[in-house]
């Protein structure tokens, strides 16, 4: 477990942007409701993209000179 901060979900929600960036440093956030609750306030590892998603991302960018998406057969002939 890295560093964990406790904190109250009041001082949570107020200081939230440093709570994030700690989070995204690799800390761990502890915070306590009213009720005893615990929640853990972390960031998780992204996937990595695979290539085929890469490639039809970069596909749908690619002017080629003729037209991908059509309205032909929505009431637009």
């Amino acid at each position: 477990m890295m560093s964990v901060m406790p904190i109250t979900v009041r001082e949570f929600t107020r200081k939230f942007p440093n709570f994030r960036r700690a989070a995204l440093a690799g800390k761990e956030v502890l915070v306590r409701d009213r009720a005893g609750n615990y929640f853990l306030f972390s960031t998780t590892k992204t996937k990595s993209r695979s290539l085929a998603e890469a490639m039809g991302d970069l596909l749908g960018s690619v002017r080629s000179g003729k037209s991908k998406k059509t309205l032909t057969g929505y009431g637009r002939d």
